[in-house]
């Protein structure tokens, strides 16, 4: 992992059943036709949903992490075209 991956991501561990259903999601057709390539889109999309829906979270602050994203150079985490 280079030093830029080390600064931009945490690893964080989920139990291996829900890590599984994450990647029997990202695989199936459903998860390819919304957009989703790794289980780590899925991941922190749900977390995002979380923490808007508790308040602790303001949209300014995934557009910024969107805009972020967007800058940085990692094909696992570029849209589908």
């Amino acid at each position: 992992m280079s030093d830029t991956n080390t600064e931009k991501w945490k690893t964080v561990k989920v139990p291996r059943g829900l890590s599984e259903g994450i990647d029997k999601f990202v695989k199936s057709q459903e998860g390819y036709h919304q957009g989703w390539t790794s289980n780590s889109q899925v991941v922190a999309h749900a977390i995002r949903q979380f923490l808007e829906s508790k308040g602790s979270w303001k949209t300014e602050d995934t557009q910024l992490i969107i805009d972020d994203a967007e800058n940085y150079e990692t094909a696992e985490h570029e849209p589908i075209q």
